[in-house]
């Protein structure tokens, strides 16, 4: 087989002057430093080595390359971006994971009485503010709408609205106390 393993035959053909095992030998040592230094060791260097080798491998027979050693140090640094992506898109998903168990962890029954004391405060403070201030505040802050809609639909003066929401605020601020 003139000197070439089946596998170097297959992945480069039969006009390839180096084997695959001479390239791995020439270039694996300066590799293994560049990725090394990028991603700080570990059984990571060896998974990206092997797929630098892999890569170079499985190209098609017919890409040249006419710098072997720009064609593998870039297929690592690429190799390496791809990793950091991955790394960064599996890092933000396990922080909304996370969130996402902690925001349906179960509330404590301590905490329990203490939002049903703060709602009863609440619609003890919304009852004692006059009709049409306790109307204006429910339409502002719960149905979302603007100043401008309220005093249309009600046939008051902007102000008037303003001034309504602002006294339930500080209604409720005074009489609301949370633990």
């Amino acid at each position: 087989m003139s000197g070439q393993s089946a596998f170097s035959q297959a992945a480069f053909g039969p006009r390839q002057p180096d084997s695959i095992e001479q390239i791995v030998r020439r270039h694996e040592g300066g590799l293994r430093r560049f990725i090394a230094v990028r991603v700080g060791g570990g059984a990571d260097v060896d998974d990206l080595v092997n797929e630098v080798f892999l890569r170079f491998a499985r190209r098609p027979p017919t890409e040249a390359v006419e710098r072997l050693d720009a064609y593998l140090f870039q297929t690592a640094a690429n190799l390496i971006r791809d990793r950091a992506r991955h790394q960064k898109v599996r890092r933000l998903a396990a922080v909304e994971i996370e969130e996402d168990a902690a925001a349906q962890a179960p509330i404590s029954p301590e905490q329990t009485l203490i939002d049903r004391q703060t709602l009863a405060q609440v619609r003890q403070a919304l009852a004692d503010l006059p009709a049409r201030t306790r109307h204006v505040f429910l339409l502002y802050r719960i149905d979302g709408l603007r100043h401008q809609a309220i005093a249309e639909a009600l046939g008051v003066s902007v102000s008037t609205v303003e001034g309504d929401v602002r006294r339930a605020m500080a209604h409720l601020t005074r009489r609301v106390r949370r633990p």
